[in-house]
């Protein structure tokens, strides 16, 4: 480190020398990784390659993102269905004639119990 006075009297510290400026017994502190590393010299590639990370971050964000938005609208549309059929209403379908098909009871309790089963997974 050097201590240099410039003309008006103010003290500043670097560490190159320059004009007016004496060798100081201030030392710096060293890295918290313990190594003294010198600059890298190509900038743009460290750049690039810090863009490059970011980038990747925000696409695997976007992802878990998207994943968690599916897995929350499952869990509703279970949840919903579940509800329909816990309900004390009756359960109608229409098959290809147009025709309603009620849904019996069994196949009623077998669906319940499917969904109880897929909505442990769901928070």
């Amino acid at each position: 480190m050097y201590k240099c006075v410039d003309e008006s009297g103010k003290v500043h510290y670097t560490d190159t020398p320059g004009p007016g400026c004496k060798e100081s017994a201030i030392k710096p502190s060293p890295p918290i990784s313990g190594e003294v590393r010198s600059r890298p010299e190509n900038l743009n590639a460290e750049d690039a390659a810090f863009r490059r990370r970011q980038a990747e971050r925000a696409t695997q964000e976007a992802k878990e993102t998207g994943e968690r938005k599916a897995f929350e609208q499952r869990c509703a549309r279970l949840r919903q269905e579940h509800a329909l059929l816990s309900g004390g209403r009756r359960i109608v379908r229409y098959d290809a004639k147009g025709e309603r098909v009620y849904m019996d009871d069994e196949v009623r309790a077998q669906r319940a119990a499917q969904l109880e089963h897929e909505l442990r997974g769901c928070p």
